[in-house]
């Protein structure tokens, strides 16, 4: 996972789904009555980039209940979903990347949460974030909070799809 970071041409961060895209990936209670976080975390990012085995994640029965990156990492394998699974002090520095060519990041974020990183202004002083609680909602933070919460509860957790491919809402011309 350490070491460089694949060459990607800066994209920008305007690539933000549409609110109405958002609600589709709302976190829901597994069978046990823990939530889908991560799941729809990263279903909103396949998604973003069209894939679809990923953006299925959340209709799938078998998930909720939680989810940590061990089991990420082998449900993703199963599904040949292509990610980098990023925990600890690397994990700012991915996403920030991940965020500057057009792709969103699933983030830890606060006390046992995950949301998705969708964009960052061009200064890296703010950054986007949707949560799944509450998926009408594109949230502005600043940089500071979001290391904050980020890195607060267990020092810093991302999952970054390895797709590239344009949002399917945005002309690929952009």
């Amino acid at each position: 996972m350490a070491g460089e970071y694949p060459a990607a041409r800066d994209r920008g961060t305007e690539y933000v789904m549409p609110p109405a895209v958002f609600r589709l990936y709302e976190n829901r209670r597994g069978p046990k009555g823990e939530g889908s976080c991560v799941w729809a975390s990263c279903a909103m990012a396949g998604a973003h980039h069209d894939v679809r085995a990923a953006e299925a994640l959340l209709r799938d029965p078998n998930f909720g209940d939680g989810a940590w990156p061990e089991r990420v990492e082998r449900e993703f394998n199963a599904r040949q979903i292509e990610a980098w699974n990023v925990e600890g002090t690397e994990s700012m520095t991915w996403i920030e990347w991940a965020l500057r060519t057009g792709r969103y990041a699933a983030i830890t974020y606060g006390h046992a949460h995950m949301i998705c990183a969708v964009g960052m202004r061009p200064d890296g002083k703010t950054i986007y974030v949707v949560d799944n609680n509450y998926p009408s909602e594109v949230r502005a933070v600043s940089r500071d909070v979001f290391m904050r919460e980020h890195k607060g509860y267990s020092g810093g957790w991302a999952v970054i799809l390895k797709s590239v491919g344009p949002p399917p809402w945005v002309p690929a011309t952009q």
